[in-house]
């Protein structure tokens, strides 16, 4: 997922951060845009098959050993 310098610029702006020279761009897109296409590729999984640990639930301590 391509982003500009214009975007990444103003959104390290908006969280206070480190003004970057256009090499120090250069360097961090690569990193920020596997990180959003492995981001998407978690969004894209289906889990629809997958038991939600929400709804297990372990005894634990001195409620396993009453029950």
């Amino acid at each position: 997922m391509p982003i500009s310098d214009e975007t990444l610029n103003r959104i390290i702006a908006e969280y206070g951060g480190f003004e970057l020279s256009a090499e120090e761009l250069e360097l961090v897109k690569p990193e920020l845009e596997n990180y959003l296409t492995e981001l998407q590729n978690l969004r894209d999984l289906d889990l629809s098959d997958v038991m939600s640990s929400r709804l297990l639930r372990a005894a634990e301590g001195a409620e396993a050993d009453a029950g």
